[in-house]
């Protein structure tokens, strides 16, 4: 019970007197029961399911566009592409729902993520074979027919630039 001073012109009891809590709250939550905003976020709970919300939630309603804020960049792009699809099942749940356009966008890091990889690589840096290794490789690589092959063989097996830091074979591939 909460007690609350009375308002002129209102019907609510005398000042000092109890109220339930939930005829204070009533009028405000029918307030925003109606309200475009929460029209939007319940179409938008009841198409999603628990699945997607695990993954976005709503964060903004306006001008008939409901922008959803997802956990990834994965799971933005996967809803972008099944907009429509949710768009449907909003209509088909909730009927007369104010939501005209659906916009996805990645929740912003709130611990400085961003700035660091999700995943470090692993060093792939190996040291240079011994140079009998590579005498060797190189006798065998005069005996591969195709002229192509011999030749990617060989300049694997050359040695660094100068000012190099990788070896040849941890090179990206060219496109």
């Amino acid at each position: 019970m909460v007690r609350r001073a009375a308002i002129p012109g209102s019907e609510s009891p005398r000042k000092g007197q109890l109220r339930r809590l939930d005829q204070i709250l009533a009028p405000a939550l029918d307030r925003l029961a109606t309200s475009d905003q929460a029209r939007a976020y319940g179409a938008w709970a009841r198409a999603s399911g628990d699945q997607v919300a695990g993954g976005a939630q709503p964060r903004n309603f306006s001008r008939g566009t409901l922008t959803v804020e997802c956990t990834s960049s994965v799971w933005a792009n996967e809803l972008t592409y099944l907009g429509g699809q949710l768009m449907s099942r909003m209509d088909a749940m909730s009927p007369g729902h104010p939501v005209k356009r659906l916009r996805f966008t990645v929740a912003r890091s709130r611990s400085g993520q961003e700035d660091q990889p999700a995943v470090r690589m692993p060093d792939t840096r190996r040291e240079r074979p011994a140079q009998s290794e590579l005498d060797g490789a190189r006798a065998q690589a005069e005996g591969v027919r195709d002229e192509r092959l011999r030749a990617a063989i060989e300049a694997a097996l050359r040695p660094p630039a100068e000012g190099a830091s990788e070896p040849p074979g941890d090179r990206p591939p060219r496109s």
